[in-house]
């Protein structure tokens, strides 16, 4: 009796760690199952951003993307052109690229909107958390102030933008823009920093800001007049144009860049007088997908 005891004494360690090995496959089996089922239906509480992975937050982009070209201008081939002809050519490579920067912002409004909602409703998920943590961050708002970020995530009139480019880059062929693709003018400050330092000036350390290409430049622009405070104002008169339900004419919302030139007033003029010659607020009406909120 005392010997058969001792048996099963000894088997018993070994059928303890049998029920130890089957335990911890069946779990590892439940937990690849669960995270499949999770992976799967990520994202479904909110249409708008089903297509953002937690992983995907910190690199986060609109699902349309501005198509890059790496081909700089060459020097003085606008030149060759008539005035009419360059100016046409001007317009028709500027108008796709500010579009489709404009309906990439409408993008991060929509969901902007979505997340709006969810806040509304206390209803937000860590996702979404984060993503409204990222739009913050892009437009530079501090305190969480959501009527602030509201006013900046929107689009800049493609009139607007063509007939400042226009004027900043002398349709193309001022020395900024055929060697730094610089069609806005916008400066930058330091010694190391990478730009082009204007002939007329006299401090070493201002310079025009260079770009890869036309896309990098006019997302900078819309950026600049969404996120500089100079532009206070330009982003209040295009809120309340929404609020209204008007169209953001170019023509209107010149009336509140007086700080982009040291010209003041006569740059809004000139501005101005570049849509109407040029036609440009017909671009103004083009049908963007919600852009009426």
């Amino acid at each position: 009796m005392e010997k058969s005891r001792n048996k099963k004494n000894l088997k018993s360690p070994h059928i303890s760690y049998k029920y130890i090995i089957g335990f911890c496959i069946t779990f590892a089996v439940c937990n690849s199952f669960v995270e499949k089922i999770a992976n799967k239906n990520e994202g479904k509480n909110s249409p708008q951003i089903q297509n953002i992975r937690f992983n995907q937050v910190q690199s986060y982009k609109s699902n349309i993307e501005i198509k890059k070209s790496s081909t700089r201008i060459v020097k003085n081939n606008l030149e060759n052109f008539s005035i009419k002809d360059r100016k046409k050519k001007f317009i028709a490579d500027l108008f796709p690229v500010v579009h489709s920067a404009n309906q990439d912002i409408l993008e991060k409004r929509n969901i902007f909107f979505e997340i709006e909602k969810k806040i509304q409703s206390n209803n937000l998920n860590v996702l979404e958390a984060a993503i409204l943590k990222k739009l913050f961050n892009e437009y530079k708002v501090k305190n969480n102030d959501l009527a602030e970020l509201k006013k900046r995530i929107d689009i800049v009139p493609i009139s607007l933008a063509i007939a400042q480019a226009a004027i900043e880059s002398g349709w193309g062929t001022s020395r900024f823009a055929q060697e730094g693709n610089a069609y806005f003018g916008q400066k930058i400050i330091g010694i190391k920093v990478d730009g082009i330092r204007p002939n007329d000036s006299e401090n070493p350390l201002i310079k025009v800001r260079i770009f890869e290409n036309l896309n990098d430049s006019v997302k900078a622009y819309l950026n600049n007049l969404n996120t500089h405070f100079a532009y206070k104002n330009f982003r209040k008169s295009r809120n309340e144009l929404r609020s209204f339900g008007k169209t953001l004419e170019g023509i209107v919302l010149a009336n509140q860049l007086k700080k982009y030139s040291e010209l003041g007033n006569e740059y809004i003029i000139n501005v101005q007088e570049i849509i109407k010659k040029n036609n440009l607020s017909k671009f103004d009406f083009i049908e963007y997908t919600s852009a009426q909120r």
